[in-house]
C-alpha cells in the first residue's frame, strides 16, 4: 500500500505541475490571439467617427433594484453558506476517519474528538472566504495562519498531557502542507489562475494513467515476458519507459477532450458558477491531501476521506432555492481607460466581484481582464479554435449576440459577467448596444488623458443616453477631467459623478459601492459630499 500511496502522490504533483506549466503557455496563447483578434481590421477614426446616436432602453424593461443593504446582506449568506458548507464536510470527514482511519486506537467515537478533529479539517474555510472576498493569496496565507494558530490552542487544550506543542504543529503542518502548495500552483499566479483549475482534472487523469502504466511495467519486469522483452529490444529501455509514460495519453485523448467540453457545457447550463468550481476543486485537493497517509496506514479504507466532497453537488443542487436573488437585476456597464491593468484589476477584485451579488455586469473584452473573466466556455472555444466566432463582424451581428447575454443567476446567486468581443471595426456601435442594455455605468477614468479617444467616444454615448440612472467616473491626480466634462456637456444634470480614487482601500471600496447602489439621488449626494 506504501508504493500505491507513493504512485499517487506522485501522480499528483505531476497532474498539478502539468496543468500550471500548460496553463501558462495557453494563457499567453489567448492573450496574444485576442489582441490579434482585436486590431483585426481598419481601425476607426474615433476623432471623425460618427456621431454618438441616443439609445433607448425598452419601456417594458423593469428596473433593476439598487439596494446596498440588500447587497451586504447576500455577501454574508454566501460567506455562511461557504462556511456551513466547509463545517459539513470537515465534520463528516472528521466522522469517516475516527471509524476507519483511528478505529484501531480503541478509544470509541468521543464526541470532543470528533468536533475538535471537524474543526482542524474546516481549515479550507479560509480558502473559501478568500475565493468570495477575493483575497489576495497573501492575505489568504495569513488567515489560514492565523487559523492553525488557534487551532494549535484547540488541540492542546483538548489532548491529554502527554502531547507537545511541536508534535501538535508538526501534524497541523502535514494537514494542510500538500493541499496548500497544490493549490497555489494553480491559483497563485495572475496569468494561470484562470485557466489552471480547469485543466486540472484532465491533467491529473493523465498522470494518474502514466503512473498506472508505469506500476503495471515495474510488475511485468519481474515476469519478464517475451513481449516486454521484444519491446525493450526494439526501442531500448528509455524508449519503452517513454512508450508507457506517452501510450495512455493517446488511449484517453477522447476522453479528455469530451471532459473539457463537457465542463464548458456544463458551464454555460449553469450546472456550477466559477466561485463554485473552484471551490470544489479545493475541497477535492485538501480531501485527497488527507486520502493518501490514510491509505498508507489502513488501506483501502482511507478511500472514505474522500466521501464527503459528495456534499458538494448534493448541496448546489439544493442551495439556488435559497440563494436565488429576489426583485429584477440591474445591470453595470463597466468601461475604463485601457493598459492600467493593475489598478483594472483591482477594481475589478474589489467593487464588481462585489456587484455580482446584486445584478448583471456588462464590459468590452479586453486582455486587461483575463485572468478574472476567462471561464471553462471561454477556454474551451479558444483550445477548439473557435474564438473568432465570438467577435462581432459587423453591427448586423450586435442583436444577436445581445439576445445570448447571460443574465441569469448562477447556482450561488450571483451575476455572471458578460463581456462583449469586438474588432476595432466594431466596438463602437458595439458600446451603444451596451449602453442601451444597462442601467448604472462604472467608468475608470484613471489616467485619462485628451489623447484617449475610445473613452472621449464612450462619453459621448453615455451623455445621449437618456434611460442610465447614473454613471458614476472614478478619477485620480493624472485625470483630465476638463476634457472628459467637455465632451458630456450637453448631459442631463445629475447624470455623472466624480469620485476620486487613489487606492482602492477598504474605506474607498466601500464609498464606490454606495455610490452605485444608492436607491435614491439624495443617498448618492449624501455619500459624495
Amino acid at each position: 500500500m506504501a508504493n500505491l500511496t507513493g504512485a499517487m502522490l506522485f501522480a499528483l504533483i505531476v497532474g498539478v505541475l502539468l496543468a500550471a506549466g500548460v496553463a501558462w503557455g495557453i494563457a499567453g496563447s489567448y492573450r496574444r490571439r485576442m489582441v490579434a483578434l482585436m486590431r483585426g481590421g481598419a481601425a476607426p477614426d474615433a476623432a471623425h467617427s460618427a456621431p454618438a446616436v441616443a439609445v433607448a432602453r425598452p419601456a417594458s424593461r423593469q428596473p433593476g433594484r439598487l439596494d446596498l443593504a440588500a447587497n451586504r446582506r447576500v455577501a454574508l449568506r454566501l460567506l455562511l453558506v461557504l462556511s456551513g458548507l466547509s463545517l459539513l464536510i470537515a465534520l463528516s470527514q472528521s466522522g469517516l476517519a475516527l471509524l476507519f482511519v483511528y478505529a484501531d486506537e480503541g478509544d470509541g467515537f468521543p464526541l470532543t474528538r470528533l468536533l475538535v478533529l471537524a474543526a482542524v479539517y474546516a481549515w479550507p474555510m479560509v480558502m473559501a472566504w478568500g475565493l468570495a472576498l477575493r483575497w489576495s493569496w497573501g492575505r489568504v496565507l495569513a488567515g489560514i495562519v492565523l487559523y492553525m494558530l488557534a487551532m494549535t490552542v484547540l488541540v492542546m487544550l483538548a489532548s491529554d498531557a502527554g502531547a507537545t506543542l511541536a508534535g501538535v504543529g508538526s501534524w497541523l503542518a502535514g494537514v494542510v502542507a500538500i493541499p496548500m502548495l497544490v493549490t497555489l500552483a494553480i491559483s497563485a499566479s495572475g496569468r494561470i489562475r484562470a485557466v489552471a483549475p480547469y485543466l486540472l482534472p484532465s491533467f491529473l487523469l493523465l498522470s494518474a494513467s502514466s503512473v498506472a502504466a508505469l506500476q503495471g511495467l515495474a510488475v511485468s519486469v519481474e515476469a519478464r515476458p517475451e513481449w516486454l522483452t521484444t519491446l525493450v529490444e526494439v526501442l531500448g529501455a528509455w524508449g519503452t519507459l517513454l512508450l508507457f509514460v506517452v501510450a495512455p495519453w493517446a488511449l484517453l485523448a477522447w476522453p479528455v477532450y469530451a471532459l473539457g467540453r463537457w465542463l464548458a457545457r456544463a458551464y454555460r447550463r449553469k450546472r456550477f458558477s466559477d466561485l463554485g468550481y473552484l471551490f470544489a476543486a479545493y475541497w477535492f485537493v485538501v480531501l485527497a491531501g488527507s486520502t493518501l497517509p490514510a491509505l498508507e496506514g489502513v488501506g483501502l479504507a482511507g478511500l472514505s476521506q474522500l466521501l464527503p466532497w459528495l456534499w458538494l453537488p448534493v448541496a448546489w443542487r439544493v442551495l439556488p432555492r435559497w440563494l436565488a436573488p429576489a426583485g429584477p437585476p440591474p445591470t453595470l456597464l463597466v468601461l475604463r481607460v485601457f493598459q492600467r491593468d493593475a489598478e483594472v484589476e483591482r477594481l475589478f477584485d474589489r467593487v464588481v466581484e462585489r456587484w455580482r451579488l446584486t445584478g448583471n455586469t456588462l464590459l468590452i473584452a479586453g486582455t486587461d481582464l483575463l485572468s478574472r473573466t476567462l471561464d471553462p466556455d471561454d477556454l474551451f472555444a479558444f483550445l477548439n479554435g473557435q474564438l473568432a466566432e465570438r467577435f462581432i463582424a459587423s453591427a448586423n451581428e450586435i442583436p444577436g449576440h445581445l439576445s445570448r447575454l447571460d443574465l441569469r443567476p448562477d447556482p450561488d446567486g450571483r451575476y455572471r459577467i458578460n463581456e462583449c468581443y469586438c474588432f476595432d471595426t466594431t466596438w463602437q456601435p458595439a458600446l451603444q448596444a451596451l449602453v442601451q442594455e444597462s442601467e448604472v455605468v462604472l467608468m475608470d477614468l484613471r489616467g485619462f488623458t485628451p489623447e484617449n479617444l475610445g473613452c472621449r467616444f464612450e462619453l459621448r454615448v453615455l451623455a445621449a443616453a437618456p434611460h442610465l440612472r447614473r454613471v458614476l467616473l472614478l478619477h485620480d491626480g493624472e485625470t483630465a477631467k476638463d476634457a472628459a466634462e467637455a465632451d458630456f456637456i450637453d448631459a442631463p444634470d445629475g447624470r455623472f459623478t466624480w469620485l476620486k480614487v487613489g487606492r482602492l482601500t477598504r474605506a474607498m471600496t466601500g464609498e464606490v459601492l454606495g455610490a452605485l447602489l444608492s436607491a435614491a439621488d439624495e443617498e448618492l449626494k449624501a455619500t459624495m459630499a
